[in-house]
């Protein structure tokens, strides 16, 4: 399966941008999680601010970035098998996808491009901030690297 931006936003409502949990599901599986609906639905209960019971790209965001904050700090929930192999060559597919100019890293226009294309509007700012919190070489941009820590925490 050749990962891309539509393989990841298939299930986000264009219209809207955002997801119910069924839609999570669909993402989350696509990016090789075995999830239930009722799993998604506390998930989306956790980080929907604005009580609307679907996940906002935003708040989807938010999301992944918390479970990387997590994984940093529990190195030892990580295991090593054939199945990482994988899934560590669909991050680096997916990486690619979204590395639009292929300069190895991901930086604020790709992510306002892509938050754009899913009918979200994000701020300098925001994207700076989510930049951020996912981008341990202080460089302003996330790396191959640090996109597979986010993207394969669980």
């Amino acid at each position: 399966i050749t990962w891309t931006v539509r393989s990841i936003s298939s299930g986000i409502n264009a219209e809207y941008g955002d997801i119910s949990a069924e839609e999570l599901k669909c993402v989350l599986q696509n990016l090789g999680e075995r999830v239930k609906t009722r799993q998604c639905k506390n998930m989306i209960k956790q980080y929907d601010k604005n009580r609307t019971k679907r996940m906002e790209f935003k708040e989807f965001l938010d999301m992944m970035a918390n479970v990387f904050q997590y994984h940093l700090s529990h190195p030892e929930s990580r295991t090593a098998n054939g199945a990482d192999i994988a899934q560590n060559r669909r991050l680096e597919e997916l990486f690619d996808s979204l590395d639009v100019d292929e300069s190895g890293y991901i930086d604020e226009e790709e992510i306002i491009k892509l938050t754009e294309k899913l009918g979200e509007k994000m701020t300098i700012e925001e994207v700076r901030e989510l930049i951020g919190q996912v981008d341990k070489d202080g460089d302003g941009r996330v790396n191959k690297d640090e996109f597979k820590r986010l993207m394969s925490a669980k």
